[in-house]
């Protein structure tokens, strides 16, 4: 019974088993059946190949963009074919071009003259005129790419050009090669060639300059072509450098001024840092976001092409002459690039990275160095060959004030007459009225009016073996009379504030400066430059005696400040004077006469500083207290312009203490010194 059952249960377990096979079999049908639609789902993912295939099109589509840039990146195409390009790279593929004052010296003094360069001096010329390298030529270097100094240069003849410290010769240097010259810059300038502060005027001074500015040794790459060049500023390379450095160059920017750039907080106005050391050093240590190029190879078109067009670009050296040579020829192509002074050495006071700099102990050399005004390339036209070439009055005038007018005070002429020496005492001579001499005059002293002074029988008189000094009452008429001494060959000096300064007396000295007559007129900081460019008048005659019995026998010229303003405000611009400061610089930017230019009278007195002055209009020239600019306006008489000595000078128009600077103080200035009367 019990095996039936099991044999029964069994039975009804394999139907049951094939009741539920059946089915799945059944429903194993339509999961098959469901196949096509996944199979025919094929197809759509098929058909979108096309289009996933078709984007290729698309995508091959844009590869014509993709290569049409390659022609704007290659468009150093224009520059490579420029003819500034082309010089530039021809330069440049050689190297920047130097020469050591060693060397220099070495060939000047050779003992063959055949091979001496032409020297050129770019630096100002009255610190030229304080002293300059022997046979050495003046130029501004504004004037030096004019095509009239051009003209003038040498192409058959080695040049070297010179400046203070190296950096602006560099710039001039590598123009004057892109052009086709034969140019060297002299290593560290005029503070390479002598150790004597009056003739280097200025030179690195580490402790002043150098910086301790932060360095980075993490190497910076160069970013990939843009194809955006920008036009050489000229389409020949002397157009270019005319353009470049008459018009703003040479560019140069201080470390200070690139350290607060980067660190503006405005990375939008960074400039492009070029480090143009040897890759060694750049190394050790460059300034943070420079890259690294050799100047060799910079200046190729694949190079360029890689330097942004709309950015400014500063370069860098060691001391500033390699990087201003890279400067001006990156200009010349039309970038806007400029030299960081001193270069490393201004940026860095760690001597691991700044490598080398100029050493003030060992760098200097004591070589001989020549005084006076320079030979002067003005105008385009060499001193030698100029309009004033021949023109006594204008070389007179040239040698006198080149040195400086000269002065004496009444102590040191006090104790020469009174040294027990009578072989160096001076010839005195008063130019005062005969009546004021005969009250009290200089023991020994003759008196001789300025009228007379220039006739050719009283200067026969005058000895022109022995020092001369004249005086007068303040000063001033002594001065335009020493000015024209001097210009005449004779060896004079001015009495400085003249019987003012000799006594206390006022029956003797009669007048001179008194302080409450001068005036609060109105003065200016603004500075006024001399732009005009005139012709040089006939001098009066053609000797400097000769000029000067014609000017003083007319009569000195001179100007009451009172007369001055009236003539300066009376509506009418037409009437007014050119007006000239000679005091320094620095007072003059304190405060001067509206309008008035400064002038140095070493400087003015050269035919490019004479041609600025207009010769259809009359000149006033002021100083302090009326003798300096007596001295100017007497040799500016005789030269044919139309001058006159503002009275007293500042002193006169001025009653502020911080404008007039210096002036007549008869509590300081004046002695109780001997006089004598005539019978």
């Amino acid at each position: 019974m019990t095996r039936k059952l099991v044999l029964l249960t069994l039975l009804i377990l394999a139907v049951a088993l094939v009741s539920a096979c059946g089915p799945a079999a059944e429903e194993a049908a339509p999961t098959a059946t469901a196949v096509p639609p996944t199979a025919t789902a094929v197809p759509p993912t098929d058909t979108p190949v096309p289009p996933t295939a078709t984007p290729a099109p698309p995508t091959d589509t844009p590869v014509p963009p993709t290569a049409t840039p390659v022609p704007p990146t290659a468009t150093p195409e224009p520059p490579q074919s420029s003819a500034v390009l082309d010089d530039a790279t021809a330069y440049y593929s050689s190297g920047p071009k130097t020469i050591s004052a060693d060397d220099l010296f070495a060939n000047l003094n050779d003992g063959d003259a055949e091979n001496d360069p032409f020297i050129l001096s770019v630096r100002a010329l009255e610190d030229d005129t304080a002293g300059h390298i022997p046979g050495a030529y003046n130029v501004s270097i504004k004037e030096l790419f004019t095509p009239d100094v051009l003209a003038d240069l040498p192409t058959d003849q080695p040049i070297v050009v010179y400046c203070y410290t190296g950096q602006t010769a560099a710039q001039a240097t590598a123009a004057l090669n892109v052009m086709g010259y034969d140019a060297s810059s002299l290593v560290f300038g005029m503070s390479g060639w002598t150790n004597d502060p009056t003739a280097y005027v200025k030179r690195f001074d580490a402790e002043k300059v150098a910086r301790q500015y932060p360095t980075s040794t993490e190497e910076v790459a160069w970013p990939e072509a843009s194809g955006d060049t920008p036009d050489a500023l000229g389409e020949t390379s002397v157009a270019a450098a005319e353009a470049y450095f008459t018009d703003g160059g040479p560019k140069l920017i201080a470390a200070d001024d690139v350290y607060n750039n980067l660190n503006d907080g405005d990375p939008d106005n960074d400039p492009f840092i070029i480090s143009v050391r040897s890759a060694e050093d750049y190394a050790k240590g460059h300034v943070p976001g420079a890259v690294w190029a050799s100047p060799k190879e910079l200046f190729t078109a694949d190079m360029l092409a890689k330097l942004p067009a709309d950015r400014p670009i500063v370069t860098y050296c060691y001391t500033g002459q390699t990087a201003g040579q890279v400067t001006a020829g990156l200009n010349l192509l039309g970038y806007d690039a400029a030299s960081m002074t001193y270069g490393m050495s201004g940026w860095s006071d760690d001597p691991e990275v700044y490598v080398k700099r100029f050493d003030p102990e060992t760098t200097p050399r004591d070589f001989a160095f020549d005084t006076g005004a320079p030979a002067s390339l003005a105008a385009g036209k060499m001193a030698d060959d100029s309009a004033a070439a021949g023109n006594e009055v204008m070389d007179a005038a040239v040698a006198y004030f080149s040195a400086g007018p000269k002065t004496i005070a009444a102590d040191a002429l006090f104790e020469n007459l009174n040294d027990g020496d009578e072989t160096n005492d001076p010839y005195v001579i008063s130019v005062r009225k005969p009546e004021d001499y005969a009250v009290g005059h200089i023991p020994g002293a003759v008196n001789i009016s300025p009228a007379d002074l220039f006739n050719p029988d009283v200067m026969a008189t005058l000895p022109t073996d022995q020092p001369i000094v004249a005086y007068c009452y303040t000063g001033q008429s002594a001065s335009q009379v020493t000015s024209a001494l001097n210009m005449a060959g004779y060896d004079a000096s001015n009495l400085v504030f003249g019987m003012s300064s000799w006594t206390t007396d006022p029956e003797v000295y009669k007048t001179r400066f008194e302080p409450e007559t001068a005036k609060s007129y109105p003065t200016t900081t603004d500075p006024f430059e001399a732009t005009g460019e005139y012709a040089a008048p006939s001098p009066l005659a053609a000797t400097v005696a000769e000029a000067a019995n014609t000017y003083f026998d007319a009569g000195m010229k001179t100007i009451k400040a009172d007369a001055l303003y009236e003539n300066l405000n009376d509506g009418d611009e037409t009437n007014d004077p050119y007006i000239i400061s000679v005091r320094s610089a620095d007072d003059y930017g304190k405060g001067h006469l509206p309008g008035a230019v400064w002038e140095d009278p070493k400087a003015l007195f050269t035919p490019e500083g004479l041609a600025t002055l207009p010769t259809d209009q009359p000149i006033v020239v002021y100083c302090y207290t009326g003798q300096t600019a007596s001295q100017v306006t007497s040799a500016l008489n005789l030269l044919g312009y139309d001058a006159s000595s503002l009275v007293f000078g500042m002193s006169s128009w001025s009653d502020d203490p911080d404008v007039f600077a210096k002036r007549f103080d008869a509590a300081k200035a004046a002695h109780d010194y001997a006089t004598e009367a005539s019978q």
